[in-house]
């Protein structure tokens, strides 16, 4: 694991920081312009581990309970991985509201509406960093994995199907609402040679 993260130096680091900060204001304005309200997205945090240490370092981060609608969607090509969004389930509600449903919000209007929003989340990132680097990436239909679970009972061993990953964490709030989202995007060990690549380029270039 040593020479993994010594690939990612500190100035890759920070280019790759500037870039993900870039690709997020874009998902942000897609987002801010779905709910009509200004959309507030966390400074990207990234760490690179061991997948079997995950569980414990999440459960660290997310230790309050909240149950959570949590979906997957994978990507593939030059950048390969999953994105994991989580919703907090008291905000659903909420959510309606700013997508314009009336009346009570059904359980397949509830699954369109975080569908919706976890694509529109994990496209708008990937692709904003995709085409920054000029790296080519493709999505599968994004899927709910489970609709009511903690972060603690989901990230359990196995649930990753690789052994080293890139992660980044995106937390996601709407003004003056209660919903809030939080990304996670894992990038397998085998992105990470092409993505140092591109990195050293665009460093190159400075």
């Amino acid at each position: 694991m040593t020479d993994i993260k010594e690939q990612f130096d500190e100035d890759r680091r920070d280019a790759l920081q500037e870039v993900v900060n870039i690709a997020m204001g874009q998902a942000g304005d897609s987002l801010a312009k779905l709910f009509d309200t200004f959309v507030e997205l966390s400074i990207p945090k990234f760490h690179l581990c061991d997948v079997s240490d995950l569980n414990q370092a999440l459960s660290e981060r997310y230790t309050d309970g909240e149950m959570l609608t949590i979906l997957r969607q994978p990507f593939s090509g030059q950048l390969r991985g999953e994105g994991i969004a989580l919703f907090n389930n008291s905000g659903v509600d909420e959510l309606a509201g700013l997508m314009g449903y009336e009346g009570e919000v059904t359980s397949n209007n509830e699954r369109e509406m975080l569908l919706d929003v976890c694509s529109i989340l994990v496209g708008a990132c990937l692709n904003g960093i995709a085409s920054q680097l000029d790296m080519a990436v493709s999505f599968t239909a994004p899927t709910i994995m489970s609709a009511n679970s903690t972060v603690e009972n989901f990230f359990k061993p196995g649930s990753i199907q690789w052994r080293y990953a890139m992660v980044m964490e995106i937390r996601l709030t709407l003004e003056q609402y209660s919903f809030s989202s939080n990304m996670l995007l894992f990038l397998s060990e085998d992105s990470f040679q092409p993505l140092v690549k591109k990195l050293d380029q665009m460093l190159d270039e400075l």
